[in-house]
């Protein structure tokens, strides 16, 4: 007894000897992890929330969509129905699809809460990564962490990325992790396991949404390498730093295929696809004559601004000091290309022009990151110099620590202490008077709000999502422009029946309205001082051209030419006396011949755009027209053009209404309807014929998917009993398909090398 007795005396002093070293070999990082506690200390609850509409707005509503979809689906984001009346959501480049985020919805089921911890985490992780990086260039702990205080809280910090979505901070907290690793490549320390792990961070990235920073970090990476190929056996140098590019690209494009695929396919459909104007691109660059505002001390100052603090700036030229190290002129480098590009130069019109990427995204005043990731680590160079210059004295000698803490509360008390986050309140959905009576009505219907006056912005999607409400609007950078010019086009010519077609069944204002064919249902509370105040109306209108969400009609009509002609012909159509209740219009492909005649017989009228026909389509055109198909323009007759009393004429001819069809079940990727032996053309108030993925299966096999109205998608159906739409985009598949084998090949090989 008395032995054992000793043995537990023995362990308890080792564990705490041991707890005691561990606690002095980190005591900097667990500094740097209470100090982003103390920050962030007003969000650490569901009840807050960060004082920030892209927060508040925007990532509650992807974080409730990823929520939705796994527990109430089984299955990834990768479609929302929530907003633009339907469109990818996990394609979305600055939409996440795994992050920490991610992980802490699925542990938490609390969307605020998990996007709190998120926020505080990512933080953490920017100061930890300027930490080990500093400390693998100078191999001190007290000057690593005066370089994360300056990379957690300088002020690009505060004036854009704390600003900004959750996706902007964590592609910001990884950059350091991926120079670290690449750096330590590239000086020769493992280098191909370096290379991978570099790799791994910067798909981390993609997977997180953090496009923004994403190119930015691929140029200090590549600027990194570049600049070290030049030296003694020049030829040897550059294959390594070759071998060394080319395998932290395939580590990247490896694991991030799941999310890079479907974010290049989205793209290419959208606003981005063709580029962004140059005045875009160069949004606010900042002006070089608010320099001090910019770069030093922006207390005050209400601008863009990557200012380090008076102290850090101050240190910072001492590290120039060290100009004879070559890293030091890399990062000076640096800092000059952020200075050039975030004003707008001649060079950021080289790099609109010329550096890929670049020509897409907005506001190049972004590029300040530079100068903040190099200033924080400059600043350890400068606190170098100032300790190996003050050593010499002896009374810097004796209170050496107490000036150090001093530097550091200096720091804190400028760039941190009085810039604690500001917070708000929660407000739950069911708070919304205006949103808790709509969502009482269990049918399938859209909103519109036009509380906000854009067609894009923040519409209170996040709320209504949240209750099963669907809106036609959307928000972020990027869209579809066919829907946005649809949107448009029905608010200016016919509101209510236009929007009808999209399933819109309320219409939310923030002040009384005047549109044909809605009645007012009531005025509710407000809430002008919230952040998204036109979510709560407060007068909510009832659209009386609404349409069902899917429904059969008889009627059709085919337009045939190039897409513009074609789309425009469809809008002067649906302006006309069209009606959508018992009539639809479908987009064709550019020329008749590219449609077989079984398929022309399906409609009753068929109408050529410009360029449409050859001499070789006039055999199709007659068997059509013998088939008492109806042409306009009658080109067998010898007609060029089509009068307005033809197509009076033509939607004359058309009667009845439309049939109803029951939805069976209604999910995110996933919708299934019960026809019960219906004939003609089925109508669905859904996006999905504009978006490659989406499939149509019957018993009868694949249905193929047409363009109706230019906004809503239609199938042809013969006497059959159900259909299913599903959402399964090739990007997707074939993304998951190399990110698994990818990542499969980096566990073996780790496994192998630890068993070795």
């Amino acid at each position: 007894m008395k032995l054992w007795a000793y043995g537990r005396r023995r362990m308890r002093v080792w564990n705490i000897s041991n707890f005691k070293l561990m606690i002095k070999k980190h005591a900097y990082v667990i500094a740097l992890f209470f100090l982003s506690i103390l920050f962030f200390h007003g969000i650490l609850s569901s009840a807050r929330v960060l004082d920030n509409i892209h927060y508040i707005n925007d990532m509650a509503f992807l974080s409730y969509n990823v929520k939705e979809s796994v527990f109430k689906y089984g299955t990834l984001h990768l479609w929302t129905p929530y907003f633009y009346s339907g469109q990818p959501m996990m394609a979305i480049p600055e939409s996440y699809l795994f992050d920490l985020n991610f992980l802490y919805v699925l542990l938490l089921r609390n969307i605020y809460l998990a996007m709190n911890l998120a926020v505080v985490s990512y933080f953490f992780l920017a100061g930890l990564g300027m930490y080990l990086l500093v400390m693998g260039l100078k191999k001190e702990p007290k000057i690593a962490f005066i370089s994360a205080l300056i990379y957690m809280f300088n002020g690009f910090m505060h004036s854009f990325i704390l600003a900004g979505h959750l996706n902007i901070l964590e592609s910001y907290s990884l950059m350091p992790f991926v120079f670290l690793f690449a750096y330590k490549a590239v000086k020769g320390e493992n280098w191909l396991a370096n290379s991978v792990i570099a790799g791994l961070f910067f798909s981390l990235m993609v997977l997180a949404g953090g496009i923004i920073f994403f190119l930015y970090t691929g140029l200090l990476v590549g600027f990194l390498l570049a600049f070290n190929i030049p030296g003694k056996n020049f030829l040897k140098r550059a294959l390594r730093i070759f071998l060394i590019g080319a395998v932290l690209l395939l580590t990247l494009f490896g694991i991030a295929a799941i999310k890079l695929l479907p974010s290049l396919e989205y793209t290419g459909l959208s606003n981005r696809a063709a580029g962004i104007s140059y005045t875009e691109f160069l949004g606010q660059p900042v002006k070089l004559a608010s320099f001090w505002n910019i770069f030093v001390s922006n207390i005050g100052f209400a601008g863009m601004s990557g200012a380090v603090g008076i102290m850090a700036f101050a240190l910072l030229l001492m590290g120039l000091f060290s100009y004879r190290n070559k890293m030091v002129i890399f990062f000076l480098f640096l800092i000059i290309l952020a200075i050039l590009l975030a004003s707008g130069s001649s060079l950021a019109e080289f790099f609109y022009k010329f550096v890929p990427g670049f020509g897409k995204m907005r506001h190049i005043e972004r590029s300040l990151v530079f100068f903040v990731f190099s200033a924080s680590i400059l600043v350890a160079y400068g606190y170098a110099n100032l300790d190996e210059k003050l050593g010499k004295l002896n009374t810097y000698k004796k209170y050496k620590n107490t000036f150090y803490f001093l530097i550091v509360i200096l720091i804190l008390l400028e760039m941190a202490f009085f810039r604690i986050p500001v917070t708000t309140k929660v407000i739950e959905a069911k708070d919304i008077q205006l949103l808790d009576y709509i969502s009482n009505d269990k049918s399938y219907y859209r909103t519109l709000n036009l509380g906000l006056k854009d067609l894009i912005g923040h519409a209170g999607y996040n709320y209504y999502a949240q209750l099963g409400v669907q809106e036609v609007k959307g928000g972020g950078g990027i869209w579809v422009n066919d829907y946005i010019e649809y949107m448009a086009v029905a608010l200016q010519y016919a509101p209510s029946k236009l929007f009808g077609m999209l399933n819109t069944k309320y219409i939310i204002a923030d002040t009384e309205l005047n549109i044909p064919n809605t009645r007012l249902v009531g005025k509710f509370k407000d809430c002008r001082e919230c952040s998204v105040s036109n979510a709560f109306g407060p007068y909510l209108y009832e659209n009386l051209e609404l349409l069902p969400r899917a429904f059969v009609v008889n009627s059709s009509i085919l337009v045939i030419g190039k897409d513009d002609a074609a789309k425009q012909l469809i809008y002067s159509l649906m302006l006309n006396k069209f009606n959508p209740e018992n009539t639809v219009i479908i987009r064709g492909k550019e020329k008749i011949n590219q449609h077989d005649i079984e398929f022309l017989r399906r409609f009753n009228a068929v109408i050529l755009g410009p360029e449409s026909i050859s001499q070789d389509s006039f055999p199709i055109l007659k068997a059509y027209a013998d088939s008492g198909g109806i042409l306009l323009p009658d080109v067998l007759n010898g007609k060029t053009g089509i009068s307005n009393e033809e197509v009076e004429n033509l939607f004359n001819k058309f009667n009845g209404n439309h049939s109803i069809v029951e939805i069976e079940k209604y999910e995110n990727n996933k919708i299934s309807l019960n026809l019960n032996g219906k004939n003609g053309f089925l109508v669905l108030s859904e996006t999905y014929a504009y978006f490659p993925g989406w499939e149509a299966k019957s018993s009868a096999g694949k249905i193929e998917i047409l363009k109706a109205n230019n906004v809503v998608s239609s199938a042809y159906i013969d006497n059959m009993d159900s259909i299913t739409f599903e959402y399964k985009p090739k990007s997707f598949k074939y993304g998951a398909w190399i990110s698994s084998i990818s990542f499969l090949a980096l566990l073996l090989i780790f496994i192998l090398r630890k068993l070795k």
